[in-house]
């Protein structure tokens, strides 16, 4: 199954994508298969981790990140990571969330 084609926001940047439910959750669905490529330490979203998850998702589009602290920080630092990496985190489950991001070719 190819990756969903996302579709830019109204008056939005064109690098800025939406994804709807049901392509986040055929993502969630094919990141099962998948190891956890990045891992996000006690120290949270640093640069290092910044740098390795944009050559992850050079790599592939879809990325798995494991996390070490709990739910209570998961969501900050997901979005601080979707940011940094202009990536959109299609969800997940206990401390694994899936990143997806367009190549762009």
């Amino acid at each position: 199954m190819p990756y969903p084609q996302t579709r830019r926001a109204k008056g939005s940047a064109p690098h800025l994508k939406i994804m709807t439910s049901a392509e986040k959750a055929a993502l969630r669905a094919q990141a099962q298969t998948l190891k956890p490529a990045v891992q996000v330490g006690k120290e949270g979203v640093t640069p290092a981790v910044i740098k390795e998850m944009d050559t992850a998702l050079r790599r592939a589009e879809l990325v798995k990140v494991r996390f070490a602290e709990g739910r209570a920080v998961l969501r900050q630092q997901c979005e601080q990571l979707a940011a940094a990496t202009g990536a959109e985190c299609a969800g997940g489950v206990g401390r694994v969330a899936a990143f997806y991001r367009q190549k762009i070719d």
